[in-house]
């Protein structure tokens, strides 16, 4: 299929997001992992430069810069969406899963809401 024009991707975006914004809130329960130190200092599917000690997450489909709630555990923390991942999953930054005692090492469930 051949590219869209910079016009039509953009529309696409625009009404992605209204279409964001006019729908109530979505919860549900995924597994998080956490990014590994590598990719530090790295750029971002988005663009921006990945901080291990920051305040973001990976999701496959969300779109750029969607700011998510993440609970884990009683605790909760608004993350941005920086990057992409190929899982069914989040990816948090060290920073994000050290406030939430997502183990660094490791896998938990917790809820997101968007």
């Amino acid at each position: 299929m051949p590219p869209l024009p910079a016009g039509e991707v953009g529309m696409r975006r625009l009404l992605l997001l209204l279409a964001m914004l006019a729908a109530p809130a979505q919860a549900r329960t995924v597994t998080a992992t956490v990014y590994h130190p590598w990719y530090d200092g790295r750029v971002a599917y988005c663009g921006s430069t990945y901080r291990h000690w920051g305040l973001s997450a990976a999701h496959p489909w969300l779109p750029c810069n969607t700011r998510v709630r993440v609970t884990h555990k009683g605790r909760s923390l608004m993350v941005r969406i920086t990057d992409r991942c190929d899982c069914n999953s989040i990816d948090l930054s060290a920073g994000a899963a050290y406030r939430l005692g997502v183990p660094l090492d490791g896998i938990a469930r917790v809820g997101i809401e968007y």
